[in-house]
């Protein structure tokens, strides 16, 4: 009866320790520095909020973006609710370009998505509702951000998502 307690405790323990991020999970692939593992790593977890314009219109961001049936991106979307999630076995910095890589979408000052700025369009970004300069590839995912990328024109107020 102790032998039999003693293996169901065991394979409890197992079963939290993959689900928490345990020693027990794998690299299975990695994009941009980015690992996907075998199970969840949660031991830094914080989530930015994305929206994209493109020409005025709301484009959703897809849920499950760096969800595999093998694996699980540290960079990846739930839902099509704009929420990305960071979930990584520890603090480190990452980026919206990093995200986009795991999605296997383009990102740059003059890409996003299918689109490519020309003499008529551009891509803006901003991020708490402030202008980024620069590349929107280099954009931290922090937590609780708001981060608005359009195309365009034309351009409207991003919209703040509230947390």
């Amino acid at each position: 009866m102790v032998a039999i307690i003693a293996v169901v405790f065991m394979g409890i323990a197992a079963g939290f320790a993959l689900l928490s991020g345990g020693s027990s999970s794998k690299v299975i692939a990695t994009v941009d520095g980015v690992h996907c593992e075998s199970g969840e790593r949660l031991d830094y977890h914080v989530h930015t909020h994305l929206t994209l314009i493109e020409e005025g219109q709301e484009i959703p961001v897809p849920g499950d973006i760096g969800i595999q049936p093998d694996c699980l991106f540290w960079l990846h979307t739930h839902s099509a609710n704009g929420i990305l999630h960071v979930e990584a076995p520890e603090q480190r910095d990452f980026t919206l370009g990093q995200f986009f890589a795991v999605w296997g979408q383009p990102l740059s000052e003059t890409r996003l998505l299918d689109r490519t700025a020309d003499a008529s369009h551009e891509i803006q970004a901003t991020v708490n509702g402030q202008p980024w300069e620069g590349d929107p590839a280099g954009i931290p995912l922090d937590d609780q951000t708001s981060v608005v990328i359009q195309y365009g024109p034309p351009f409207v107020p991003p919209p703040q998502y509230t947390w």
